[in-house]
C-alpha cells in the first residue's frame, strides 16, 4: 500500500482521489516505488466532469492506486472539502522526477502512446536531458476510436522490457481505462501522463507557471488551440464551477 503519512484517498464529486499533503516530487516518487505496481492518475477539471458521465472512466478512477490533482481547482475543490491542505501534483513533475531516479538507480523506463514523431522527439529530449537515461521500452500503438484493446504479443514485450516505470501517453479517457484494464498483466508502475508526452518533446508549449499557480493553464491552452478546446472548457469547466457550488454549499 502507498503510504498514508503524505497520501490520502478522499471522495470528490462521488470519485476517488488521492490528497497530496506535500509538494515535495521526489518523496511522493519515492512512496510510489516502494510499493509494487501502482497505477498513477493525475485528474484535471476535464477528467473530474467526464468521470460523471463516464461509467467505465469513474470505475477506472476509483481502482488506481493513486489519482493526484493535476491543477489548482480540483486541489482547491480537495482542501474546500476536506480542510486540509491538499497540493497540485502535475504529471509532467512526476515523470521528471522518475526519470532523474532512473538515472540514479537503473530502474528502467518505458514510453507508450503517442505518435511516433511524438516519441521521437520526447525520448530525444529526455535522453538530452537525462544523459544515459535507461529507456528500455516505447512503442506507439495506431489510433483507434474508443478504447485501446492491446494484444499478448504487445503486453509480453513490455514485461520481458524489464522496465519498473511505463508512462503512457493515450490521452483521457483512453489512457486511464488503457491502465486498469491491463495493469494486473504488467510487472511495473503506470502513470497516465497525458500531455507531457507533447510539452516534454516539444510537440507543443507548456503553460507558464505563473499561469498553472493561478488556475489559467486552461486559458493558456485554449488561446494555442482554440478550435479544439473552446467546446470542452465552456462544458466541463462551466459544469465544474456549478457543482463545486452546490456540493460545496450542502458541504457547510
Amino acid at each position: 500500500m502507498v503510504s498514508d503519512v503524505m497520501l490520502k484517498r478522499i471522495t470528490t464529486f462521488g470519485i476517488k482521489t488521492t490528497l497530496a499533503e506535500t509538494r515535495d516530487i521526489d518523496a511522493l516518487t519515492s512512496i510510489l516505488a516502494e510499493s509494487a505496481n501502482q497505477s498513477v492518475f493525475f485528474c484535471n477539471v476535464h477528467m473530474l466532469m467526464l468521470a460523471q458521465e463516464d461509467s467505465v472512466l469513474a470505475s477506472a478512477m476509483d481502482n488506481a492506486d493513486v489519482v493526484f490533482a493535476d491543477g489548482v481547482p480540483v486541489a482547491w475543490l480537495q482542501r474546500r472539502l476536506t480542510h486540509e491542505d491538499a497540493q497540485v501534483i502535475r504529471g509532467y513533475e512526476v515523470m521528471l522526477a522518475i526519470c532523474k531516479r532512473a538515472l540514479e538507480t537503473g530502474e528502467k523506463i518505458g514510453f507508450f502512446g503517442s505518435t511516433s514523431e511524438v516519441m521521437d522527439n520526447l525520448v530525444m529530449n529526455m535522453n538530452q536531458r537525462f544523459k544515459g537515461l535507461p529507456v528500455a521500452y516505447q512503442s506507439c500503438p495506431p489510433y483507434v476510436q474508443g478504447e485501446l484493446i492491446s494484444s499478448r504479443d504487445d503486453l509480453q514485450s513490455i514485461r520481458e522490457s524489464g522496465i519498473k516505470w511505463l508512462f503512457v501517453g493515450l490521452g483521457c479517457p483512453k489512457q486511464e481505462k488503457w491502465i486498469v484494464r491491463y495493469q494486473n498483466e504488467l510487472d511495473c508502475h503506470v502513470l497516465g501522463v497525458g500531455a507531457a508526452f507533447d510539452w516534454l518533446s516539444g510537440t507543443s508549449k507548456k503553460p507558464p507557471e505563473w499561469m498553472e499557480k493561478y488556475a489559467l493553464a486552461w486559458l493558456y491552452r485554449l488561446l494555442n488551440d482554440p478550435r479544439k478546446l473552446w467546446y470542452r472548457y465552456l462544458k466541463y469547466n462551466t459544469r465544474f464551477v456549478f457543482k463545486a457550488t452546490t456540493v460545496l454549499w450542502g458541504h457547510k
